[in-house]
């Protein structure tokens, strides 16, 4: 049973949205406009991430996307919004996974959009071969209805490839480096490798896509109460971890937005044929 168009159509657009860094999020189309500052933290906060000088935003955006362009590797973003409408709470989420297997040169991303009513819309894409095959699960209350369809280059329908431009979005990147004060918050570690940690908070978080699809939303009288920003970066520059968070009002009713990017297995990630591809 073929799912319903309008389903797919929101959680295309809601995906790509998330994988943009949630630039349009009520349906906005204004742009983040940032580019590549040069803004750092001060000299002494130093750490593993590239430049003398702490949060080099330009060498972080170069490191990231030159090192997951000839790496494997595996991405998660975890996106959701919450308000109150017509007194009840309502909630958006999403999830997605995205893993780049160069040795087999085989891609598989997976994502969950969970509507406010309930309903959840799975879809697992696979690309190899010149072959992408792709399934749809709509859970609907008791209900469940699977979709299977696939496509070959040149892919010119529907049906398109795992999408590794979105997941090395230079956008996010560039928006980090935005007039932000990072403050350095010393090391950790991710995967075994050593991480800079620099943390943003209140007015000093501006720029990023969220914050700026979340503020040309808000009626003129609303006011953003909180907002944070956490990220996590390796000696090679790549972005291990990137939370935001912000807390505003909307025709006075409370909007929070929280946003969470990881990437991880760097050169360790694989990919395997899903058990479902017979079926596409």
């Amino acid at each position: 049973m073929l799912l319903e168009r309008r389903h797919l159509s929101l959680a295309l657009v809601v995906l790509l949205i998330a994988s943009a860094g949630c630039s349009g999020l009520f349906g906005s189309e204004t742009g983040t406009g940032t580019g590549t500052s040069e803004t750092s933290t001060s000299a002494d906060a130093n750490g593993p991430a590239p430049g003398s000088s702490g949060f080099d935003a330009g060498a972080i955006e170069r490191g990231h996307f030159e090192t997951l362009s000839n790496s494997s590797f595996t991405t998660s973003l975890s996106f959701q919004l919450s308000t109150v409408r017509d007194g009840e709470n309502r909630s958006v989420f999403i999830n997605r996974t995205v893993a780049i297997d160069r040795e087999s040169d085989r891609s598989l991303a997976s994502g969950e959009l969970v509507q406010a009513s309930g309903d959840t819309l799975a879809t697992t894409t696979y690309t190899a071969d010149g072959t992408t095959a792709e399934r749809r699960v709509l859970t609907r209350g008791e209900e469940e209805m699977t979709d299977y369809r696939s496509a070959s280059s040149p892919y010119d329908g529907p049906v398109q490839p795992v999408n590794e431009s979105s997941v090395i979005d230079r956008s996010l990147l560039q928006s980090l480096g935005s007039a932000i004060n990072w403050t350095y918050a010393g090391t950790e570690t991710v995967d075994g490798d050593s991480v800079s940690r620099f943390e943003a908070t209140g007015s000093n978080v501006t720029g990023f896509a969220a914050d700026d699809a979340v503020s040309t939303t808000v009626s003129a009288n609303g006011t953003t109460n909180s907002a944070s920003a956490t990220v996590l970066v390796d000696e090679d520059g790549v972005v291990r971890s990137f939370q935001y968070r912000v807390s505003t009002e909307r025709d006075g009713q409370p909007v929070t937005v929280s946003l969470s990017l990881s990437v991880s297995q760097v050169d360790d990630t694989s990919v395997a044929e899903p058990d479902w591809l017979s079926n596409a």
